[in-house]
């Protein structure tokens, strides 16, 4: 979308001058004025909108003074001379107000959120693309919960930044100085009195914004703790329910409320603070300035039209300031939420196409892995010199102990992580030395899990090749013995699957995914126990589905029941992060080795061949 660096224009060289002034702590501020440049026209229409809004109630207090000084008091007008100017000024004041004042006032609204809309569209969107293309390693720091956090709550307050900071700043700095120069030309005296308390202002107005932007990083930080905490217990609500742990959670939610309770009162109470300071001073401000005045016209170096002038004129003198109080706390808000946003645009992706990187075309389907080492904190072992080799089309098994590696062994294949020593290579080409997407292109998965997103199940099987026609939807889908219960669904192709896929049952939810694999394609395919945990009938679909998925495609399954790996053309046993036995099935339950201790302790009997 946007590129915060390539800003270029005089638009450019503010946000560089301001960027110096307002030192380093506030650069995401100025990186964000990337994201609103390309609207600045509708910032400009926003800006002169809200001074003629704001500058135009200020001849109501000329025109007062020129009614009483010059109309009311004269001597020399007669009634009816008066009775003209009267209605002439107030007729002139009431136009003005309804073809000036409120087309302005629309136009300053109108295009501030359109500004504000536009720039946080993009920024969203950037967000949005930047996590998707974050490396597995990001998700396992990163609770989801906390991520969207950031991606609504966060850049909802990062919005106010262009509707409030980008235009009532310019608006009301204009309209201050207007003010300040109509006061000057009525009386220097009590001008200089009304602004007194400016120095007192801007040091509670420093004094307060800081506090405000840790206790706001506070609260967003927490915010996002606790959703993360009610999203996982929310998705494992039949757990919840079935370990009867209702009450466990509701008093863990509670105490992740009160913390953040405790933490926004603290923000709650910097912001009260702040108002009641600044509102203390803007109350008491024009008290001094009515003595003062009040004493001038008394000692007769005032007119009584002066002093009124300059009473009304207190109001539009003080607002900008108590709005400048304001734009403090959205300021620090916006300011927290930005540093958040920003720490996830500045992280890097782990995995992504070198420089150079070649597109993976005509795969065969070989797969290599040449004295791989991996660890996915850099100081714990999960593999170790692994080597085997793959030839396309053979369909593979790995099995062993829980935490032996194997999960972790196809996750190297599509570049989920990359290796920490060794290479895995595909057709004779390290999967590092190619473009990452073309390389997953050639690659399907089928979870243990099925994942399916919201939306029609024809949506969702249209992930595996969104390019795809609808007869091949169907093709797919009869490959997969699918076919048949999605018709039977109101809707069919078109029906809901629910969050998750919720709507349907796991071996319904299984066949949408082979369907979706058969869609993509792919040279080689991963399977993670595709069958577990499922009835015999949905097991017999999915496994007639299987065997037609994997002819002809090199073939990784990841087996926890051995009775599923029988066929497997190889079979890699795996402990402690290397392989320690290789051969088929019963090539393995000869040897009397891991292989066939796990096997008989699945079947508690030692097994022989069948005739």
């Amino acid at each position: 979308m946007m590129d915060p660096a390539a800003t270029p224009g005089w638009f450019r060289a503010i946000a560089i001058h301001v960027g110096h002034g307002l030192a380093g702590k506030h650069k995401n501020f100025i990186r964000f004025l990337g994201y609103v440049r390309p609207y600045t026209r509708y910032l400009i229409l926003a800006i002169l909108g809200g001074v003629v809004k704001f500058t135009v109630p200020l001849l109501v207090p000329q025109v007062t003074r020129h009614l009483l000084d010059d109309v009311f008091l004269s001597e020399t007008m007669t009634a009816t001379q008066k009775y003209r100017e009267l209605f002439f000024y107030a007729g002139g004041m009431i136009a003005v107000f309804i073809f000036v004042y409120a087309p302005f006032t629309y136009l300053r609204h109108l295009y501030a959120d359109k500004a504000s809309h536009r720039a946080v569209f993009n920024l969203r969107c950037d967000l949005y693309h930047r996590i998707l293309r974050m490396s597995a390693s990001f998700f396992q720091r990163n609770k989801s919960g906390a991520i969207l956090t950031r991606l609504i709550s966060d850049i909802q307050l990062a919005q106010n930044l262009v509707g409030t900071a980008l235009t009532n700043t310019w608006m009301d700095a204009a309209a201050l100085l207007v003010v300040v120069s109509l006061l000057l030309r009525i009386d220097v005296l009590t001008t200089l009195v009304a602004l007194s308390t400016f120095p007192l202002y801007l040091l509670f107005f420093r004094r307060f914004r800081d506090e405000i932007r840790t206790t706001t990083r506070q609260v967003q930080d927490e915010l996002s703790a606790m959703s993360s905490s009610a999203q996982e217990r929310i998705s494992g609500s039949v757990v919840v329910r079935a370990f009867n742990q209702e009450r466990s959670e509701r008093r863990r939610f509670v105490t992740d409320s009160e913390k953040l309770f405790t933490t926004n009162m603290r923000r709650v109470f910097i912001q009260s603070l702040n108002q009641a300071v600044t509102g203390t001073l803007m109350g008491v401000a024009p008290l001094i300035v009515v003595c003062f005045g009040g004493y001038r016209v008394i000692a007769g170096t005032m007119s009584v039209g002066d002093l009124i002038a300059v009473t009304m004129y207190l109001s539009p003198l003080y607002l900008p300031l108590q709005r400048f109080s304001e734009l403090n706390v959205v300021y620090a808000n916006a300011m927290a939420a930005l540093d958040r946003i920003y720490e996830i645009m500045d992280e890097k992706p782990e995995i992504v196409s070198a420089p150079g990187a070649v597109e993976l075309d005509n795969v065969r389907g070989a797969v290599e892995f040449d004295r791989v080492n991996f660890s996915y904190d850099g100081t714990c072992p999960v593999l170790h010199e692994v080597t085997f080799q793959v030839s396309p089309g053979e369909k593979v098994a790995l099995v062993g102990p829980s935490g032996s590696g194997k999960t972790t062994i196809v996750s190297l294949i599509p570049r989920f992580y990359d290796v920490n020593a060794g290479s895995v290579r595909i057709d004779g080409q390290d999967v590092r030395d190619v473009k990452v997407k073309s390389l997953r292109r050639h690659i399907a998965m089928v979870l243990q899990d099925p994942i399916l997103f919201s939306g029609t199940i024809r949506e969702n099987i249209l992930y595996g090749d969104p390019t795809a026609t609808d007869a091949d939807v169907v093709e797919a889908s009869k490959a997969a013995n699918a076919y048949e219960f999605i018709l039977s669904l109101p809707g069919g192709f078109d029906a809901e699957v629910g969050e998750r896929g919720t709507s349907l049952s796991g071996g319904q939810r299984q066949r949408i995914t082979i369907a979706r694999a058969f869609l993509k394609d792919p040279k080689i395919l991963i399977l993670d126990e595709a069958t577990a945990a499922l009835d015999t009938e949905s097991e017999q679909l999915i496994q007639s589905a299987m065997s037609r998925l994997i002819a002809g495609r090199t073939t990784f399954t990841i087996a926890h029941r051995l009775s599923t790996v029988v066929n497997a053309d190889r079979i890699f046993v795996l402990s402690n992060g290397s392989i320690v036995e290789s051969g088929t099935h019963y090539e393995l339950l000869a040897q009397a080795g891991l292989y066939r201790d796990l096997h008989e302790k699945q079947f508690a009997s030692p097994t022989s061949r069948p005739s």
